[in-house]
């Protein structure tokens, strides 16, 4: 819990960091407003992941509105539904997915306060032991989002874990939806170099 103006100050500045870092990418992809759609800006906050343990729980929507806002002022959602409801339904799904990288994560630092030796190594006994713990708290809610889409929280933990720690010593370690981002900001950019060049 933020306490202090520069705790404040800290996020803040956090904020406008990532709001920079998606503008940056969204430009640098060309995407236009037919393309905001959640894919693209699930790919947009993938491309600026930080292997930082509450990067996710410290990230908002509203830096995704914000950037959003900046690289298109007058965006107005194409379809059937009234575009106040379309843009309201795309930052929806794009926070249940913000949301779902935010609960991997805190599954991961779960996994992280154990000694090394006693931690699960794969995605099958890490969604167990993830499940227990919540049990074992009566974290009744947690524990449904755990046991929800096959358990698929152990393997989810377990990347982040290891991106974290990997991080800290140094180390590279991508994850996959950062390494499509990047690869698709390189392929436009690279397109966009050579259409340029006589």
């Amino acid at each position: 819990m933020l306490n202090t103006s520069d705790d404040m100050a800290t996020l803040d500045s956090v904020h406008a960091k990532t709001v920079d870092a998606l503008v940056a990418y969204l430009t640098d992809c060309q995407f236009n407003e037919s393309q905001l759609n959640v894919a693209n800006l699930v790919m947009a906050v993938e491309a600026v992941y930080e292997p930082h343990p509450r990067f996710w729980r410290d990230l908002s929507l509203t830096c995704v509105v914000d950037a959003v806002a900046r690289v298109f002022p007058d965006w107005k959602p194409s379809g059937r539904k009234a575009p106040r409801r379309r843009a309201k339904s795309l930052m929806r799904d794009v926070e249940e997915v913000l949301e779902l990288n935010a609960f991997d994560e805190a599954n991961a630092e779960m996994l992280g306060s154990l000694p090394k030796q006693k931690r699960p190594g794969d995605r099958k006994s890490a969604a167990e032991w993830i499940c227990a713990e919540y049990r074992r708290k009566g974290q009744t809610t947690e524990l449904v989002f755990a046991q929800a889409d096959g358990k698929r929280c152990g393997e989810a933990a377990l990347e982040v874990l290891r991106c974290v720690e990997n991080a800290r010593a140094g180390k590279s370690f991508e994850r996959i939806g950062n390494a499509v981002a990047r690869w698709y900001r390189e392929s436009v950019l690279q397109q966009r170099m050579e259409c340029s060049t006589p």
